[in-house]
């Protein structure tokens, strides 16, 4: 790699023709190529398919941009190489020889448009062949003495890296030496990615508070750094809720945080979208009610030294021994010393009736701040120090801001390196816009930011030249200037997603009634509303958050519900025996309304039930038919002591069969009354024999012994009387002849 000789400026439409000519006879570039769109205006390439990538080439100048007099200028080359391996290929840097004046002009060089400018070449290398899917780099170095550096002005110069057809637009910044040092404030979110549920599980705090975990890089991030933390309470809440079976690692970064001495502010719970909530109609933004159901009375009957360090129960300890002691809503919540009233709604968001709404919450000695991009200031003003309406807006620039975070979400090192080399450049030119005046940037929320891409990013803000850090609190607290706001840019869509979650939610409310302790499922309820509202949700993965959480609600408020059949009445007074579905992991009191239309029927109109936590419950309700037998149709619907229906209605059958009661009860008497009867017919007639037999004589010549009640009759065919009457029984009380009895006739 050897540097070139600069020479006078070429103008662009000659080195594009020198480029296409160089290009297509395979040699080596001489001349310097333009952004790749210019080159496709002569020559048309077709657009690759879904299934292919085309080769990247990017540069990344060292010292995150920053070129001082007399040094050398050193910018890192890299080629991604797509879906198609790349032969060894040469590259060619240039720089621009007047500088970028303002945001917009650096705005069109980084998006490719090279219009106006003029370049010289000062370096050129070869980047080696790259096979599909990997990546090639090469440093490209034009010493201090190359006279296209020398004697260079202060300002944002424009950096050109071409290889093969593919351009890589950068920039370099020659600072401005002396004058008087600009404060900047650097706003950084602590936060965790999106969620569903309202708090994060003890799993996933383990894994994103270890060592190499998201939260724990954030930290690493913002210690020794003056840079204010937007601090998520929901972290802290899952963590303090888990009380002694706290991860170890969550309490220490816990620990770790309430320790740091950075300046900071809480966000909404879950990091929820205020703007979208006051444009669903709210005039207050929510917050969390509750998160008793996320404690454990086992975690907090003796809490563990490490977390009674990161939280001081509210109210004091109990005096009976074994009982758990809860810390409050404001201890699970608490942050460290923290500025109040302070919100940052999603970029864009926020218009002047927005800023009205919240700027009423505040109060003299704690007024209220919004935090704003300088896009939504009518005119783009930079100034940090403002206010719309009397209400303090501290207005953030947003092209540092959004360079910035293009930095802070880069892995790849030369990409991360370019990106700082934008946000130095958007630095330089709001530094000379406003002087002395302090700048206010912003690490907008991200998700995937490695410790390392963090670090360089925060070290930027802190190491730029020209500028010195300072605090939110400071620029807040400066004397602002009033401005006006443009019309913001409202997600419609959201906005009506809030409304129904706010519908949804009144409806758990009500449905919540049941509990002895609502804020159970209100409080959690909340807690995963806030969540849903997140600013980090995006596009269908919003749509799909909301989806499943109301497709969740629904599950709830069916947990409790009527498990029946239809009945048959064998009587006129019986009770019906429908079940009481629970599902909810607690016990529940409702109230079974039961109606009839039918006058056949008369049923108990309220029975009160103490359900089980997740279980069946059998429920006995009295009824009474007033007619023998019939059908009829039976409404049962629960309701909370309140009056508020639980879950579905039931219409069950009722067939009535009262007769058969009645009819059972006549058989019976009958029965009993045939067989009294029968039994006294046989007892006198026994009786009546008896004393038949003591008054008739006795044979003297009958040896046979005679018990009195088989006694034999001298003058009888050897037949007992009993006998004889039991064959009157058996030939219908048709007496039978005998040969004693035909001797009798006979007799004169």
């Amino acid at each position: 790699m050897t540097s070139q000789p600069s020479g006078a400026p070429v103008p662009r439409r000659s080195l594009t023709r020198r480029l296409l000519a160089t290009l297509a006879a395979g040699a080596l570039v001489l001349g310097i190529a333009l952004p790749a769109t210019a080159a496709s205006a002569a020559t048309p390439s077709p657009s690759p398919s879904a299934s292919t990538s085309p080769p990247v080439l990017t540069a990344a100048p060292a010292a995150n941009g920053i070129l001082r007099p007399g040094e050398a200028l050193s910018v890192v080359v890299s080629v991604a190489a797509g879906t198609s391996s790349l032969s060894a290929v040469p590259v060619a840097l240039s720089i621009g020889s007047t500088p970028l004046t303002d945001d917009a002009a650096v705005d069109r060089w980084l998006s490719g448009d090279a219009s106006g400018i003029t370049f010289q070449q000062i370096a050129t290398g070869t980047l080696d062949a790259t096979a599909s899917g990997a990546q090639s780099t090469t440093t490209l170095t034009a010493t201090g003495t190359d006279p296209a550096l020398a004697n260079r002005g202060a300002g944002v110069y424009p950096v050109l890296a071409t290889s093969s057809g593919l351009t890589a637009p950068s920039v370099v910044v020659v600072p401005a030496d002396g004058g008087a040092q600009t404060p900047i404030a650097l706003v950084v979110p602590i936060t965790a990615a999106p969620l569903t549920r309202g708090l994060l599980t003890a799993n996933e705090l383990a894994e994103l508070t270890a060592v190499d975990g998201a939260l724990s890089a954030q930290l690493d991030a913002v210690d020794g750094t003056a840079a204010t933390l937007a601090i998520d309470p929901a972290i802290p809440a899952a963590i303090r809720v888990l009380g002694s079976a706290a991860p170890p690692t969550a309490v220490a970064w816990l620990q770790r945080l309430l320790a740091l001495p950075n300046d900071r502010f809480a966000l909404q719970f879950g990091d929820s979208d205020v703007a979208a909530q006051l444009h669903a109609g709210l005039t207050t933004p929510l917050a969390p009610t509750s998160l008793q159901n996320y404690m454990a009375a086992a975690d907090f009957t003796q809490p563990a030294p490490a977390v009674s360090a990161v939280s001081t129960p509210d109210p004091a300890p109990s005096s009976t021994p074994g009982q758990p002691t809860y810390p409050s809503l404001s201890a699970l919540l608490d942050i460290g010393v923290a500025t109040p009233n302070v919100y940052w709604p999603a970029t864009g968001s926020a218009g002047t009736d927005t800023v009205a709404t919240l700027g009423a919450l505040g109060s003299a000695d704690d007024p209220t701040h919004v935090l704003l991009p300088s896009t939504s200031v009518s005119g783009g003003a930079r100034q940090a120090s403002a206010s719309v309406g009397g209400v303090s807006t501290p207005v953030y620039d947003a092209e540092v801001s959004r360079a910035l975070a293009d930095a802070a979400g880069q892995n790849d090192s030369t990409r991360r390196g370019a990106s700082l080399a934008a946000a130095q450049a958007y630095l330089s030119i709001a530094r000379a816009e406003t002087g002395d005046q302090p700048v206010l940037a912003v690490l907008d929320r991200g998700t995937d930011r490695s410790r390392v891409s963090l670090r360089a990013t925060l070290g930027l803000a802190a190491t730029a030249p020209g500028y010195t850090a300072t605090t939110l609190r400071t620029v807040a607290s400066l004397p602002a200037s009033e401005v006006s706001l443009s019309a913001p840019t409202v997600d419609t869509a959201r906005v009506d997603e809030v409304r129904t979650l706010l519908g949804d939610e009144q409806s758990v409310d009500q449905f919540a009634s049941i509990l002895d302790q609502p804020e159970l499922l209100t409080g959690r309820e909340r807690a995963e509303v806030l969540q849903v509202t997140n600013t980090s949700w995006r596009g269908d993965a919003a749509r799909q958050a909301v989806t499943d959480h109301r497709a969740a609600t629904r599950t709830t408020l069916d947990s409790v519900g009527i498990l029946s059949s239809d009945f048959r009445l064998v009587s006129s007074s019986a009770p019906l025996r429908p079940w009481v579905r629970n599902d909810l992991p607690w016990p529940v009191t409702v109230v079974m309304a039961v109606r009839t239309n039918d006058v056949r029927l008369r049923v108990q109109e309220r029975t009160t039930i103490d359900a089980q936590a997740s279980a069946n419950t059998r429920v006995e309700v009295p009824v009474e038919a007033r007619v023998a037998n019939g059908e009829v149709s039976v409404d049962l619907q629960l309701y909370s002591a309140s009056g508020v229906p639980i879950g579905a209605p039931q219409t069950v059958d009722v067939e009535v069969r009262a007769e058969w009661e009645n009819i059972g009860i006549v058989a019976v008497i009958a029965l009993v009354v045939g067989f009294l009867s029968l039994g006294v017919v046989r007892t006198v007639a026994r009786r009546r024999r008896l004393r038949a037999e003591e008054a008739s004589p006795q044979d003297p010549e009958d040896d046979e012994p005679v018990d009195g009640i088989g006694a034999k009759d001298p003058d009888a065919d050897g037949r007992s009387p009993a006998e004889d009457a039991d064959d009157l029984d058996d030939d219908e009380q048709t007496p039978r002849a005998t040969a004693s009895d035909t001797e009798q006739e006979k007799r004169p």
